[in-house]
């Protein structure tokens, strides 16, 4: 099966408001960094909170994309960095912080129990 392209990743609900969470993640991130650049050399328990999640939001899209295009993980992560950077451009930053920190900080319960290990690629 061929990659999916872009548009169609665009179109997937779910792959965009995992994409969404990731870049709030991001944008807590880098202001938690911006604020307290110390954070870079020893990070505290919060910017490994924000940092932690982010790992699983991308662990999480990464394996729907893998799964519902049947690509390789390293394919289907290039694809969600293309998309997160189409949607940084195109989604004003003001309106993906009203996004609650603490609605994305950590996988509901479900979606860990359902989330797929990515195989590594050979």
């Amino acid at each position: 099966m061929a990659a999916p392209r872009l548009r169609q990743l665009r179109r997937d609900k779910t792959i965009f408001s995992l994409s969404l969470n990731i870049i709030r993640l991001h944008l807590e991130e880098n202001e938690l960094l911006g604020q307290q650049p110390q954070l870079r050399e020893a990070p505290d328990a919060v910017l490994l909170l924000v940092q932690q999640s982010i790992d699983q939001w991308v662990s999480l899209a990464t394996g729907h994309i893998m799964h519902k295009h049947n690509c390789p993980a390293g394919e289907a992560l290039q694809l969600l960095g293309e998309l997160q950077n189409e949607m940084k451009s195109n989604i004003p930053a003001a309106e993906v912080w009203q996004i609650p920190l603490h609605t994305v900080l950590a996988l509901p319960p479900e979606l860990l129990a359902g989330q797929q290990p990515a195989a590594p690629e050979e």
